[in-house]
């Protein structure tokens, strides 16, 4: 009688950063009414994660990862979803820190209404950018930052808002778990 052996599926090849990263632009370049530089949230990114699975990656760095991007239901997230929000963003991404800015108005008191403000005028991202690249708006961060609420005020909060950062998440996390290193030519 002839032997059966059971067919197995070996488990797929870790792939190599590059191919991570080349899922990673493909993904970003695929979704709708989205520009580079847009805050992403975590619904848009999770989707990513199974992509690497597939691919032979499980990344075990995901639950840190999307702990630090905004859910959708997020105020800020929900903010810059509106068709103003989207205009203000756009020009908020282009400001040094401006989302980290942000999230530091909107644990101050009144910051969401600051913030809604701030979207509905015509040139409410005036404060953030003033915040963001004048020496003026530095100090102004320095002085809310002596608040019980403004601590850290000009810092960065750590979180990943862009798809700059988030590229630069996957690699940390891609190195350190596999030991693999970005290809130099």
């Amino acid at each position: 009688m002839p032997e059966i052996t059971p067919e197995t599926d070996a488990p797929p090849k870790l792939p190599t950063l590059e191919e991570v990263l080349e899922i990673t632009q493909e993904y970003f370049a695929g979704l709708q009414n989205y520009e580079p530089g847009d805050m992403l949230t975590r619904n848009q990114v999770k989707p990513l994660f199974r992509q690497f699975q597939k691919a032979g990656w499980t990344a075990k760095a995901e639950k840190n990862i999307l702990s630090r991007v905004h859910a959708e239901t997020d105020f800020l997230a929900a903010q810059l979803k509106t068709a103003k929000g989207i205009k203000f963003m756009r020009r908020v991404s282009k400001m040094p820190g401006g989302y980290d800015r942000l999230d530091h108005i909107l644990v101050m008191p009144y910051g969401k209404r600051n913030i809604r403000d701030f979207i509905n005028s015509p040139g409410g991202f005036t404060m953030i950018e003033y915040m963001t690249t004048t020496q003026g708006g530095k100090n102004l961060g320095t002085y809310l930052s002596q608040t019980r609420t403004g601590k850290g005020f000009n810092a960065s909060t750590h979180r990943i808002y862009t798809e700059t950062q988030f590229v630069e998440a996957i690699k940390l996390a891609f190195e350190s778990e596999t030991g693999q290193k970005t290809q130099k030519n």
